[in-house]
Protein backbone atom coordinates (compact mmCIF):
# COMPACT_ATOMS: atom_id res chain seq x y z
CA UNK A 1 0.00 0.00 0.00
CA UNK A 2 1.29 3.46 -0.90
CA UNK A 3 2.19 5.58 2.10
CA UNK A 4 -0.25 8.44 2.75
CA UNK A 5 0.73 12.05 2.24
CA UNK A 6 -0.06 15.06 4.38
CA UNK A 7 -2.11 16.34 1.46
CA UNK A 8 -4.24 13.17 1.46
CA UNK A 9 -4.80 13.43 5.21
CA UNK A 10 -5.79 17.08 4.91
CA UNK A 11 -8.30 16.56 2.10
CA UNK A 12 -9.93 13.55 3.75
CA UNK A 13 -10.41 15.52 6.95
CA UNK A 14 -11.85 18.58 5.22
CA UNK A 15 -14.22 16.38 3.22
CA UNK A 16 -15.43 14.72 6.41
CA UNK A 17 -15.66 17.67 8.81
CA UNK A 18 -16.14 20.59 6.41
CA UNK A 19 -14.22 23.82 6.83
CA UNK A 20 -13.47 24.62 10.47
CA UNK A 21 -11.59 27.90 10.07
CA UNK A 22 -11.97 30.99 7.92
CA UNK A 23 -14.94 32.49 6.07
CA UNK A 24 -16.30 29.12 4.89
CA UNK A 25 -16.53 27.65 8.39
CA UNK A 26 -20.12 27.22 9.56
CA UNK A 27 -19.01 26.99 13.17
CA UNK A 28 -15.49 28.40 13.59
CA UNK A 29 -13.19 25.99 15.40
CA UNK A 30 -11.91 28.80 17.68
CA UNK A 31 -14.95 30.75 18.89
CA UNK A 32 -14.36 34.37 19.86
CA UNK A 33 -16.64 35.97 22.45
CA UNK A 34 -15.14 39.44 23.04
CA UNK A 35 -14.18 42.40 20.85
CA UNK A 36 -10.39 41.92 20.96
CA UNK A 37 -9.76 38.65 19.10
CA UNK A 38 -5.95 38.84 19.18
CA UNK A 39 -5.78 39.27 22.96
CA UNK A 40 -8.52 36.71 23.57
CA UNK A 41 -6.58 34.17 21.49
CA UNK A 42 -3.41 34.84 23.46
CA UNK A 43 -5.29 34.38 26.74
CA UNK A 44 -6.95 31.22 25.45
CA UNK A 45 -3.63 29.82 24.23
CA UNK A 46 -2.16 30.21 27.72
CA UNK A 47 -5.23 28.86 29.51
CA UNK A 48 -5.50 25.73 27.35
CA UNK A 49 -2.10 24.43 28.43
CA UNK A 50 -2.88 21.00 29.94
CA UNK A 51 -6.53 22.03 30.16
CA UNK A 52 -9.62 21.00 28.23
CA UNK A 53 -11.18 23.62 25.99
CA UNK A 54 -14.52 23.30 27.79
CA UNK A 55 -12.84 24.70 30.90
CA UNK A 56 -11.01 27.40 28.96
CA UNK A 57 -14.20 28.62 27.32
CA UNK A 58 -15.90 29.00 30.71
CA UNK A 59 -12.91 30.93 32.07
CA UNK A 60 -12.84 33.23 29.04
CA UNK A 61 -16.53 33.98 29.49
CA UNK A 62 -16.00 34.70 33.20
CA UNK A 63 -13.20 37.12 32.34
CA UNK A 64 -15.44 38.78 29.78
CA UNK A 65 -18.29 39.09 32.30
CA UNK A 66 -15.86 40.66 34.79
CA UNK A 67 -14.65 43.16 32.16
CA UNK A 68 -11.14 41.71 32.37
CA UNK A 69 -10.67 40.47 28.81
CA UNK A 70 -8.45 43.35 27.72
CA UNK A 71 -4.79 44.22 28.31
CA UNK A 72 -5.74 47.37 30.20
CA UNK A 73 -8.04 45.60 32.66
CA UNK A 74 -6.00 42.42 33.02
CA UNK A 75 -2.76 44.35 33.39
CA UNK A 76 -4.06 46.19 36.46
CA UNK A 77 -6.07 43.50 38.22
CA UNK A 78 -4.79 42.09 41.49
CA UNK A 79 -3.54 38.54 41.06
CA UNK A 80 -5.53 37.49 44.12
CA UNK A 81 -8.71 38.67 42.38
CA UNK A 82 -7.79 36.93 39.13
CA UNK A 83 -6.92 33.51 40.55
CA UNK A 84 -10.48 32.38 41.43
CA UNK A 85 -11.71 33.36 37.95
CA UNK A 86 -9.22 30.98 36.33
CA UNK A 87 -10.07 27.97 38.48
CA UNK A 88 -10.18 25.03 37.58
CA UNK A 89 -7.76 25.53 34.66
CA UNK A 90 -4.53 23.62 35.27
CA UNK A 91 -1.89 25.66 37.13
CA UNK A 92 -4.36 28.52 37.53
CA UNK A 93 -2.30 30.40 40.17
CA UNK A 94 0.75 30.44 37.88
CA UNK A 95 -1.37 31.30 34.86
CA UNK A 96 -2.89 34.24 36.75
CA UNK A 97 0.58 35.66 37.38
CA UNK A 98 1.63 34.97 33.79
CA UNK A 99 -1.46 36.48 32.17
CA UNK A 100 -1.20 39.63 34.25
CA UNK A 101 2.47 39.95 33.26
CA UNK A 102 1.62 39.43 29.57
CA UNK A 103 -1.10 42.08 29.72
CA UNK A 104 1.26 44.52 31.45
CA UNK A 105 3.90 43.83 28.80
CA UNK A 106 1.45 44.63 26.00
CA UNK A 107 0.39 47.79 27.83
CA UNK A 108 3.93 49.01 28.31
CA UNK A 109 5.43 48.05 24.99
CA UNK A 110 2.49 48.26 22.59
CA UNK A 111 0.03 50.73 24.17
CA UNK A 112 -2.36 47.88 24.96
CA UNK A 113 -2.55 46.61 21.38
CA UNK A 114 -1.98 42.88 20.98
CA UNK A 115 -2.56 43.35 17.25
CA UNK A 116 0.40 45.71 17.10
CA UNK A 117 2.57 43.18 18.93
CA UNK A 118 1.54 40.36 16.62
CA UNK A 119 2.18 42.50 13.53
CA UNK A 120 5.93 42.34 14.11
CA UNK A 121 8.09 40.35 11.63
CA UNK A 122 7.77 36.61 12.12
CA UNK A 123 11.22 35.73 13.45
CA UNK A 124 11.43 38.82 15.68
CA UNK A 125 7.96 38.17 17.06
CA UNK A 126 8.66 34.50 17.70
CA UNK A 127 11.79 35.30 19.69
CA UNK A 128 9.95 38.00 21.63
CA UNK A 129 6.98 35.79 22.52
CA UNK A 130 9.17 32.88 23.58
CA UNK A 131 10.92 35.16 26.06
CA UNK A 132 7.62 35.99 27.81
CA UNK A 133 6.14 34.09 30.77
CA UNK A 134 3.85 31.10 30.17
CA UNK A 135 4.71 30.96 26.45
CA UNK A 136 6.43 27.91 24.97
CA UNK A 137 6.72 26.93 21.30
CA UNK A 138 3.18 25.60 20.90
CA UNK A 139 1.54 28.56 22.67
CA UNK A 140 3.74 30.93 20.71
CA UNK A 141 2.92 29.42 17.34
CA UNK A 142 -0.82 29.05 17.88
CA UNK A 143 -0.96 32.74 18.87
CA UNK A 144 1.13 33.77 15.87
CA UNK A 145 -0.93 31.70 13.43
CA UNK A 146 -4.46 32.43 14.58
CA UNK A 147 -3.95 35.79 16.30
CA UNK A 148 -1.34 37.32 14.01
CA UNK A 149 -1.79 35.52 10.70
CA UNK A 150 1.81 34.29 10.52
CA UNK A 151 2.64 31.14 8.50
CA UNK A 152 3.79 28.80 11.29
CA UNK A 153 2.43 25.28 11.68
CA UNK A 154 1.37 24.40 15.22
CA UNK A 155 2.70 21.09 16.53
CA UNK A 156 0.73 19.79 19.48
CA UNK A 157 0.24 16.38 21.09
CA UNK A 158 -2.65 15.65 18.71
CA UNK A 159 -0.42 16.30 15.67
CA UNK A 160 2.25 13.94 16.95
CA UNK A 161 -0.27 11.22 17.84
CA UNK A 162 -2.16 11.39 14.54
CA UNK A 163 0.88 11.42 12.27
CA UNK A 164 2.62 8.65 14.24
CA UNK A 165 -0.46 6.47 13.77
CA UNK A 166 -1.27 7.31 10.16
CA UNK A 167 2.41 7.25 9.14
CA UNK A 168 2.55 9.85 6.35
CA UNK A 169 5.48 10.74 4.11
CA UNK A 170 8.30 11.63 4.80
CA UNK A 171 8.45 9.51 7.99
CA UNK A 172 6.48 6.55 6.66
CA UNK A 173 9.28 4.15 7.60
CA UNK A 174 10.20 5.84 10.88
CA UNK A 175 6.79 6.97 12.02
CA UNK A 176 7.87 7.35 15.66
CA UNK A 177 9.88 10.38 14.48
CA UNK A 178 6.59 12.24 14.64
CA UNK A 179 6.50 11.61 18.40
CA UNK A 180 10.22 11.69 19.12
CA UNK A 181 11.69 14.56 17.13
CA UNK A 182 12.08 18.01 18.62
CA UNK A 183 9.30 20.55 18.13
CA UNK A 184 11.23 22.58 15.56
CA UNK A 185 12.16 19.50 13.54
CA UNK A 186 8.55 18.39 13.28
CA UNK A 187 7.30 21.89 12.46
CA UNK A 188 9.84 22.44 9.71
CA UNK A 189 9.24 18.99 8.23
CA UNK A 190 5.51 19.62 8.02
CA UNK A 191 5.90 23.10 6.57
CA UNK A 192 8.38 21.96 3.91
CA UNK A 193 6.23 18.96 2.96
CA UNK A 194 3.04 21.01 2.68
CA UNK A 195 4.79 23.70 0.62
CA UNK A 196 5.70 21.04 -1.94
CA UNK A 197 2.41 19.13 -1.93
CA UNK A 198 -0.28 21.82 -1.46
CA UNK A 199 1.28 24.90 -3.10
CA UNK A 200 -2.00 26.42 -4.27
CA UNK A 201 -3.42 27.12 -0.79
CA UNK A 202 -1.94 30.11 1.09
CA UNK A 203 0.18 28.83 4.00
CA UNK A 204 -1.65 30.73 6.75
CA UNK A 205 -5.08 29.45 5.68
CA UNK A 206 -3.72 25.94 5.10
CA UNK A 207 -1.92 25.71 8.45
CA UNK A 208 -4.84 27.12 10.41
CA UNK A 209 -7.35 24.80 8.74
CA UNK A 210 -5.14 21.72 9.00
CA UNK A 211 -4.42 22.28 12.70
CA UNK A 212 -8.14 22.64 13.40
CA UNK A 213 -8.88 19.46 11.43
CA UNK A 214 -6.20 17.51 13.30
CA UNK A 215 -7.65 18.59 16.64
CA UNK A 216 -11.17 17.65 15.55
CA UNK A 217 -10.26 14.14 14.37
CA UNK A 218 -8.27 13.53 17.56
CA UNK A 219 -11.11 14.71 19.77
CA UNK A 220 -13.60 12.53 17.87
CA UNK A 221 -11.76 9.40 16.72
CA UNK A 222 -7.99 9.33 17.23
CA UNK A 223 -8.15 9.40 21.03
CA UNK A 224 -5.57 7.82 23.35
CA UNK A 225 -7.81 4.76 22.98
CA UNK A 226 -8.78 5.17 19.33
CA UNK A 227 -12.31 4.84 17.98
CA UNK A 228 -11.29 3.92 14.43
CA UNK A 229 -14.60 2.24 13.55
CA UNK A 230 -16.66 4.68 15.57
CA UNK A 231 -18.80 5.88 17.04
CA UNK A 232 -17.04 9.21 17.53
CA UNK A 233 -16.59 10.68 20.97
CA UNK A 234 -19.73 12.44 22.21
CA UNK A 235 -17.68 15.23 23.75
CA UNK A 236 -19.27 18.69 23.42
CA UNK A 237 -16.37 21.08 23.93
CA UNK A 238 -17.93 24.42 23.02
CA UNK A 239 -21.17 26.20 23.77
CA UNK A 240 -21.51 27.19 20.12
CA UNK A 241 -24.79 26.13 18.54
CA UNK A 242 -24.36 22.90 16.62
CA UNK A 243 -21.44 21.55 18.60
CA UNK A 244 -23.72 18.82 19.93
CA UNK A 245 -24.28 17.50 16.39
CA UNK A 246 -21.87 14.61 16.99
CA UNK A 247 -24.18 13.14 19.60
CA UNK A 248 -26.11 11.46 16.75
CA UNK A 249 -23.10 10.26 14.70
CA UNK A 250 -22.05 6.62 14.47
CA UNK A 251 -19.53 6.70 11.61
CA UNK A 252 -15.84 5.79 11.76
CA UNK A 253 -12.64 7.77 11.34
CA UNK A 254 -12.26 9.27 7.84
CA UNK A 255 -8.57 8.26 7.79
CA UNK A 256 -9.10 4.50 8.16
CA UNK A 257 -8.47 3.90 4.47
CA UNK A 258 -4.94 5.32 4.60
CA UNK A 259 -3.96 4.79 8.24
CA UNK A 260 -0.96 2.58 9.06
CA UNK A 261 -2.19 1.90 12.61
CA UNK A 262 -5.66 0.85 11.45
CA UNK A 263 -4.22 -1.39 8.72
CA UNK A 264 -1.95 -3.16 11.21
CA UNK A 265 -4.78 -3.51 13.73
CA UNK A 266 -6.97 -5.15 11.07
CA UNK A 267 -4.15 -7.44 9.98
CA UNK A 268 -3.40 -8.59 13.54
CA UNK A 269 -6.99 -8.87 14.75
CA UNK A 270 -7.55 -12.54 13.70
CA UNK A 271 -4.43 -13.76 15.51
CA UNK A 272 -5.41 -11.83 18.64
CA UNK A 273 -8.89 -13.36 18.57
CA UNK A 274 -7.39 -16.83 18.12
CA UNK A 275 -4.97 -16.24 20.97
CA UNK A 276 -7.82 -15.09 23.19
CA UNK A 277 -9.85 -18.23 22.44
CA UNK A 278 -6.90 -20.49 23.21
CA UNK A 279 -5.85 -18.71 26.39
CA UNK A 280 -6.65 -20.79 29.45
CA UNK A 281 -7.16 -24.08 27.57
CA UNK A 282 -5.29 -27.07 29.04
CA UNK A 283 -2.09 -28.04 27.26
Amino acid sequence: MTSPTLEAIYHRLVTHFGRLHGPLAVRPWWPIFGDDPAFEMLVGAVLVQQTRWETVEKVVQRLLAADLLSPVALGHVEVADLVPLLRPAAFYPQKAIGLRALAAYILTGYHGSTTRLLARPLEDLRAELLALPRIGPETCDVTMLYGGGHPVFVVDAYTRRLFARVGPVPHQHEYECWRRDRYEQVRQTIEATLAASVPAEPPVALYAEFHAQINEVCVRYCLARPRCDGPPSRRVYSRQDGRESYLDHADGCPLRGICRYYREEQRDAPSRRSSGRNRGKPA
